[in-house]
């Protein structure tokens, strides 16, 4: 039977003790409302490291090698991250038995542009 409990209920404001949707008075205060904001995306967190990506010379590439930001700087650029990978890389082939190739090109990574939402409301 409608009207007697939940019973009948058909999901209707008039059944519920609680509203569906908030009622918002003709003559209430626009600014007095809540407004949702979109969130912006941001930037990652500088974690004290650098991404490169590393061309060898036999073609193959890596990319987003992590060097520490400690040891970059100074005069001598992006030389001591040169270094720095090929210590790992004949660390790695002393492991995996095989060769190691030489660096041909050493670069650093691009990082992603920052996407800004417009509020055009």
């Amino acid at each position: 039977m409608p009207g007697q409990g939940d019973a009948g209920c058909t999901r209707t404001q008039f059944c519920h003790p609680w509203p569906l949707a908030f009622q918002v008075r003709a003559n209430a205060d626009p600014t007095n409302q809540i407004v949702m904001s979109k969130r912006v995306r941001q930037l990652p967190q500088e974690r004290g490291s650098v991404l490169f990506d590393v061309i060898y010379e036999d073609g193959s590439r890596k990319s987003n090698r992590r060097v520490p930001m400690e040891i970059l700087g100074g005069l001598d650029g992006d030389e001591p991250a040169r270094l720095f990978i090929e210590e790992q890389d004949e660390a790695i082939a002393q492991k995996s038995g095989r060769p190691r190739s030489r660096i041909q090109e050493l670069t650093r990574s691009v990082t992603k542009a920052l996407k800004l939402v417009s509020e055009a409301y």
